[in-house]
Protein backbone atom coordinates (compact mmCIF):
# COMPACT_ATOMS: atom_id res chain seq x y z
CA UNK A 1 0.00 0.00 0.00
CA UNK A 2 1.30 3.45 -0.89
CA UNK A 3 2.41 5.62 2.04
CA UNK A 4 0.07 8.61 2.43
CA UNK A 5 1.23 11.92 3.91
CA UNK A 6 -1.18 14.79 4.51
CA UNK A 7 0.31 18.18 3.67
CA UNK A 8 -0.74 21.83 3.81
CA UNK A 9 0.26 24.18 0.96
CA UNK A 10 1.82 27.47 2.05
CA UNK A 11 -0.72 29.81 0.46
CA UNK A 12 -1.85 33.23 1.62
CA UNK A 13 -5.41 33.39 0.32
CA UNK A 14 -5.69 37.00 1.50
CA UNK A 15 -3.73 37.92 -1.63
CA UNK A 16 -6.62 36.74 -3.83
CA UNK A 17 -6.29 36.06 -7.56
CA UNK A 18 -7.47 37.53 -10.86
CA UNK A 19 -10.80 36.54 -12.42
CA UNK A 20 -9.11 34.77 -15.35
CA UNK A 21 -6.10 33.63 -13.35
CA UNK A 22 -5.02 30.87 -15.73
CA UNK A 23 -3.06 32.96 -18.20
CA UNK A 24 -6.13 35.01 -19.14
CA UNK A 25 -7.81 31.89 -20.56
CA UNK A 26 -11.38 32.10 -19.24
CA UNK A 27 -12.43 28.64 -20.45
CA UNK A 28 -9.50 26.92 -18.73
CA UNK A 29 -9.78 29.08 -15.61
CA UNK A 30 -13.45 28.30 -15.07
CA UNK A 31 -12.96 24.57 -15.62
CA UNK A 32 -10.72 24.61 -12.55
CA UNK A 33 -13.06 26.99 -10.71
CA UNK A 34 -16.04 24.71 -11.32
CA UNK A 35 -14.13 21.81 -9.78
CA UNK A 36 -13.18 23.93 -6.80
CA UNK A 37 -16.80 24.81 -6.16
CA UNK A 38 -17.68 21.11 -6.17
CA UNK A 39 -14.92 19.97 -3.84
CA UNK A 40 -15.84 21.12 -0.28
CA UNK A 41 -19.29 19.51 -0.08
CA UNK A 42 -18.08 16.45 -1.98
CA UNK A 43 -15.00 15.95 0.16
CA UNK A 44 -16.94 16.29 3.39
CA UNK A 45 -19.21 13.53 2.06
CA UNK A 46 -16.17 11.36 1.27
CA UNK A 47 -14.82 11.84 4.81
CA UNK A 48 -18.20 11.08 6.37
CA UNK A 49 -18.58 7.83 4.43
CA UNK A 50 -14.98 6.67 4.95
CA UNK A 51 -15.36 7.14 8.72
CA UNK A 52 -18.73 5.39 8.73
CA UNK A 53 -17.59 2.34 6.79
CA UNK A 54 -14.22 1.99 8.54
CA UNK A 55 -16.04 2.02 11.90
CA UNK A 56 -18.09 -1.02 10.85
CA UNK A 57 -15.03 -3.11 9.95
CA UNK A 58 -12.53 -4.97 12.09
CA UNK A 59 -9.29 -3.65 10.61
CA UNK A 60 -6.99 -4.99 13.31
CA UNK A 61 -5.67 -7.48 10.78
CA UNK A 62 -5.24 -4.76 8.16
CA UNK A 63 -3.43 -1.89 9.93
CA UNK A 64 -2.23 -0.52 6.59
CA UNK A 65 -5.79 0.17 5.46
CA UNK A 66 -6.77 1.58 8.85
CA UNK A 67 -3.85 4.06 8.72
CA UNK A 68 -4.58 4.87 5.07
CA UNK A 69 -8.19 5.76 5.93
CA UNK A 70 -7.02 8.15 8.67
CA UNK A 71 -4.50 9.78 6.31
CA UNK A 72 -7.20 10.02 3.62
CA UNK A 73 -9.50 11.81 6.07
CA UNK A 74 -6.73 14.26 7.00
CA UNK A 75 -5.92 14.97 3.36
CA UNK A 76 -9.54 15.46 2.36
CA UNK A 77 -10.17 17.72 5.35
CA UNK A 78 -7.26 19.92 4.29
CA UNK A 79 -8.57 19.97 0.71
CA UNK A 80 -11.95 21.11 2.00
CA UNK A 81 -10.38 24.00 3.90
CA UNK A 82 -8.15 25.19 1.07
CA UNK A 83 -10.93 25.08 -1.52
CA UNK A 84 -13.32 26.84 0.86
CA UNK A 85 -10.79 29.71 1.00
CA UNK A 86 -10.46 29.58 -2.81
CA UNK A 87 -14.24 29.62 -3.26
CA UNK A 88 -14.72 32.59 -0.95
CA UNK A 89 -12.57 34.60 -3.37
CA UNK A 90 -14.68 33.43 -6.31
CA UNK A 91 -17.83 34.50 -4.49
CA UNK A 92 -16.30 37.91 -3.72
CA UNK A 93 -15.67 38.24 -7.49
CA UNK A 94 -19.39 37.76 -8.12
CA UNK A 95 -19.47 34.06 -8.95
CA UNK A 96 -21.96 31.68 -7.37
CA UNK A 97 -21.94 27.99 -6.56
CA UNK A 98 -25.20 26.97 -8.21
CA UNK A 99 -24.88 23.29 -7.17
CA UNK A 100 -24.26 23.63 -3.42
CA UNK A 101 -27.88 23.01 -2.40
CA UNK A 102 -28.18 20.11 -4.84
CA UNK A 103 -25.07 18.41 -3.45
CA UNK A 104 -26.31 18.82 0.14
CA UNK A 105 -29.65 17.31 -0.83
CA UNK A 106 -27.89 14.33 -2.43
CA UNK A 107 -25.81 13.81 0.71
CA UNK A 108 -28.93 13.77 2.86
CA UNK A 109 -30.78 11.47 0.45
CA UNK A 110 -27.88 9.02 0.44
CA UNK A 111 -27.91 8.91 4.25
CA UNK A 112 -31.60 7.97 4.27
CA UNK A 113 -31.85 5.72 1.23
CA UNK A 114 -28.47 4.05 0.55
CA UNK A 115 -26.59 1.38 2.45
CA UNK A 116 -23.12 2.19 3.73
CA UNK A 117 -21.70 -0.25 1.16
CA UNK A 118 -23.40 1.58 -1.71
CA UNK A 119 -22.30 4.93 -0.30
CA UNK A 120 -18.66 3.86 -0.25
CA UNK A 121 -19.06 2.50 -3.80
CA UNK A 122 -20.21 5.99 -4.82
CA UNK A 123 -17.23 7.58 -3.05
CA UNK A 124 -14.80 5.15 -4.67
CA UNK A 125 -16.18 6.11 -8.09
CA UNK A 126 -15.81 9.84 -7.39
CA UNK A 127 -12.29 9.20 -6.11
CA UNK A 128 -11.48 7.49 -9.39
CA UNK A 129 -12.49 10.62 -11.29
CA UNK A 130 -10.48 12.91 -9.01
CA UNK A 131 -7.48 10.61 -9.50
CA UNK A 132 -7.93 10.79 -13.29
CA UNK A 133 -8.05 14.60 -13.10
CA UNK A 134 -5.00 14.62 -10.84
CA UNK A 135 -3.09 12.44 -13.27
CA UNK A 136 -4.08 14.78 -16.10
CA UNK A 137 -2.61 17.80 -14.29
CA UNK A 138 0.57 15.97 -13.27
CA UNK A 139 1.01 14.68 -16.83
CA UNK A 140 0.32 18.05 -18.45
CA UNK A 141 1.87 20.78 -16.26
CA UNK A 142 1.44 23.22 -19.16
CA UNK A 143 -2.27 23.53 -18.30
CA UNK A 144 -1.35 25.63 -15.25
CA UNK A 145 2.10 26.92 -16.23
CA UNK A 146 0.74 30.45 -16.82
CA UNK A 147 -1.10 30.50 -13.50
CA UNK A 148 0.13 32.51 -10.50
CA UNK A 149 2.39 30.45 -8.19
CA UNK A 150 -0.31 30.02 -5.51
CA UNK A 151 -2.87 28.69 -7.99
CA UNK A 152 -0.38 26.34 -9.63
CA UNK A 153 0.57 25.15 -6.14
CA UNK A 154 -2.96 24.41 -4.95
CA UNK A 155 -3.80 22.42 -8.07
CA UNK A 156 -0.48 20.55 -8.14
CA UNK A 157 -0.75 19.74 -4.43
CA UNK A 158 -4.34 18.57 -4.76
CA UNK A 159 -3.42 16.41 -7.77
CA UNK A 160 -0.56 14.75 -5.86
CA UNK A 161 -2.71 13.89 -2.87
CA UNK A 162 -5.59 12.61 -5.01
CA UNK A 163 -3.03 10.35 -6.67
CA UNK A 164 -1.54 9.26 -3.37
CA UNK A 165 -4.84 8.18 -1.81
CA UNK A 166 -6.61 7.05 -4.99
CA UNK A 167 -6.99 3.44 -3.85
CA UNK A 168 -8.11 4.02 -0.24
CA UNK A 169 -11.89 4.07 -0.72
CA UNK A 170 -11.68 1.38 -3.40
CA UNK A 171 -9.83 -0.87 -0.93
CA UNK A 172 -12.29 0.07 1.80
CA UNK A 173 -15.17 -0.91 -0.47
CA UNK A 174 -13.57 -4.28 -1.18
CA UNK A 175 -12.79 -4.84 2.51
CA UNK A 176 -16.49 -4.22 3.26
CA UNK A 177 -17.44 -6.98 0.82
CA UNK A 178 -18.30 -4.89 -2.23
CA UNK A 179 -18.40 -6.58 -5.63
CA UNK A 180 -18.13 -5.66 -9.30
CA UNK A 181 -21.84 -5.15 -10.15
CA UNK A 182 -22.50 -2.62 -7.37
CA UNK A 183 -19.22 -0.87 -8.19
CA UNK A 184 -20.12 -0.47 -11.87
CA UNK A 185 -23.67 0.72 -11.15
CA UNK A 186 -22.31 3.30 -8.70
CA UNK A 187 -19.77 4.41 -11.30
CA UNK A 188 -22.46 4.94 -13.94
CA UNK A 189 -24.52 6.96 -11.47
CA UNK A 190 -21.50 9.06 -10.50
CA UNK A 191 -20.54 9.63 -14.14
CA UNK A 192 -23.95 11.05 -14.99
CA UNK A 193 -24.22 13.08 -11.80
CA UNK A 194 -20.71 14.51 -12.04
CA UNK A 195 -21.19 15.55 -15.66
CA UNK A 196 -24.49 17.28 -14.85
CA UNK A 197 -23.08 19.16 -11.87
CA UNK A 198 -19.85 20.16 -13.57
CA UNK A 199 -21.58 21.32 -16.76
CA UNK A 200 -24.08 23.43 -14.86
CA UNK A 201 -21.36 25.07 -12.78
CA UNK A 202 -19.05 25.60 -15.75
CA UNK A 203 -21.68 27.28 -17.91
CA UNK A 204 -22.81 29.41 -14.95
CA UNK A 205 -19.26 30.64 -14.36
CA UNK A 206 -18.73 31.45 -18.04
CA UNK A 207 -22.06 33.26 -18.19
CA UNK A 208 -21.39 35.34 -15.07
CA UNK A 209 -17.98 36.25 -16.47
CA UNK A 210 -19.56 37.51 -19.70
CA UNK A 211 -17.82 34.83 -21.75
CA UNK A 212 -21.03 33.71 -23.49
CA UNK A 213 -21.90 37.15 -24.86
CA UNK A 214 -21.95 37.39 -28.67
CA UNK A 215 -18.63 39.22 -28.81
CA UNK A 216 -16.81 36.62 -26.68
CA UNK A 217 -18.69 33.37 -27.24
CA UNK A 218 -16.68 32.22 -30.27
CA UNK A 219 -13.34 32.76 -28.54
CA UNK A 220 -14.63 31.01 -25.43
CA UNK A 221 -15.82 28.02 -27.45
CA UNK A 222 -12.41 27.70 -29.10
CA UNK A 223 -10.63 27.84 -25.75
CA UNK A 224 -12.99 25.25 -24.28
CA UNK A 225 -12.59 22.85 -27.20
CA UNK A 226 -8.82 23.13 -26.93
CA UNK A 227 -8.84 22.56 -23.16
CA UNK A 228 -11.20 19.58 -23.24
CA UNK A 229 -10.46 17.97 -26.60
CA UNK A 230 -7.17 19.38 -27.86
CA UNK A 231 -4.12 17.16 -28.31
CA UNK A 232 -3.63 16.87 -24.54
CA UNK A 233 -7.24 17.68 -23.60
CA UNK A 234 -8.67 16.59 -20.28
CA UNK A 235 -11.65 15.02 -22.04
CA UNK A 236 -9.45 12.31 -23.55
CA UNK A 237 -8.03 11.47 -20.11
CA UNK A 238 -11.51 11.20 -18.61
CA UNK A 239 -12.70 8.94 -21.41
CA UNK A 240 -9.62 6.72 -21.58
CA UNK A 241 -8.78 6.39 -17.90
CA UNK A 242 -12.31 6.79 -16.58
CA UNK A 243 -13.62 3.77 -18.45
CA UNK A 244 -10.90 1.52 -17.05
CA UNK A 245 -13.00 1.45 -13.88
CA UNK A 246 -15.49 -0.86 -15.62
CA UNK A 247 -13.03 -3.75 -15.86
CA UNK A 248 -13.64 -6.64 -13.42
CA UNK A 249 -9.93 -6.72 -12.58
CA UNK A 250 -9.57 -2.97 -12.13
CA UNK A 251 -7.57 -1.53 -9.26
CA UNK A 252 -6.53 2.16 -9.05
CA UNK A 253 -2.84 1.25 -8.87
CA UNK A 254 -3.04 -0.71 -12.11
CA UNK A 255 -2.14 2.69 -13.53
CA UNK A 256 1.25 3.32 -11.98
CA UNK A 257 1.97 7.06 -11.79
CA UNK A 258 3.91 7.41 -8.54
CA UNK A 259 6.91 8.77 -10.45
CA UNK A 260 4.93 11.84 -11.59
CA UNK A 261 3.74 12.40 -8.04
CA UNK A 262 7.23 12.11 -6.57
CA UNK A 263 8.69 14.40 -9.22
CA UNK A 264 6.18 17.15 -8.37
CA UNK A 265 6.78 16.72 -4.63
CA UNK A 266 10.55 16.96 -5.04
CA UNK A 267 10.17 20.25 -6.92
CA UNK A 268 7.70 21.81 -4.43
CA UNK A 269 8.59 20.38 -1.03
CA UNK A 270 9.57 23.77 0.39
CA UNK A 271 6.08 25.09 -0.38
CA UNK A 272 4.36 22.43 1.75
CA UNK A 273 4.25 21.46 5.40
CA UNK A 274 3.14 18.15 6.79
CA UNK A 275 -0.30 18.20 8.40
CA UNK A 276 -0.54 17.29 12.08
CA UNK A 277 -3.22 14.63 12.41
CA UNK A 278 -4.62 16.16 15.61
CA UNK A 279 -5.25 19.76 14.56
CA UNK A 280 -5.38 19.47 10.78
CA UNK A 281 -7.60 16.38 10.69
CA UNK A 282 -10.36 18.55 12.15
CA UNK A 283 -10.28 21.18 9.44
CA UNK A 284 -13.75 20.25 8.20
CA UNK A 285 -15.38 21.19 11.46
CA UNK A 286 -12.92 23.74 12.88
CA UNK A 287 -10.77 25.37 10.18
CA UNK A 288 -7.29 26.31 11.25
CA UNK A 289 -5.53 29.36 9.84
CA UNK A 290 -3.40 28.56 6.79
CA UNK A 291 0.33 29.23 6.79
CA UNK A 292 1.09 32.85 6.15
CA UNK A 293 -2.45 34.01 6.80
Amino acid sequence: MTSITARIPRIDWDQGFERNWNGGNAAATHAFNALSFLFPEGEQFFVEVAREVAATLDLTGNPGLREAVQAFITQESAHTYQHTCYNEILEAQGFKNVTDGYVRALRELSRRRLSSLTRVAVVAAYEHYTAVLGNFILSNPQVIERAPPAMALVWGWHSVEETEHKAVCFDLYQAAGGGWVRRVLAFLYVTLNFQLMFSRLYLSLLWRDGCLKPGRALKTAGQALQFFFGRAGVGWYVLRDGLRYLGPGFHPWNQENREKMQSWLAAHRAQLRDAAHGRDAGLVQQPAAPDGA
